[in-house]
């Protein structure tokens, strides 16, 4: 069981890394306006810091349960 939530975690903290790298790039760029007190861009920057986060966060919780796993 911990074997395959460590891969499932890792899985999930790979994707929202990527996510978030995407995020910062490339969102927003090309949009104008914005959605109310922060700018598109500006909404893209807290999101795409916030899924790193969780990303980052999966990823050390899958490595640590396939350590444990193994």
């Amino acid at each position: 069981m911990g074997l395959a939530l460590g891969i499932l975690l890792i899985v999930v903290g790979i994707a929202g890394l990527s996510f978030g790298v995407y995020a910062l790039r490339r969102g927003g760029r090309g949009q104008e306006g914005g959605i109310g007190p922060l700018s598109e861009r500006g909404v893209h920057v807290i999101g795409g810091i916030r899924m790193l986060v969780v990303g980052t966060l999966g990823l050390a919780a899958g490595v640590y349960l396939l350590w444990v796993a193994l």
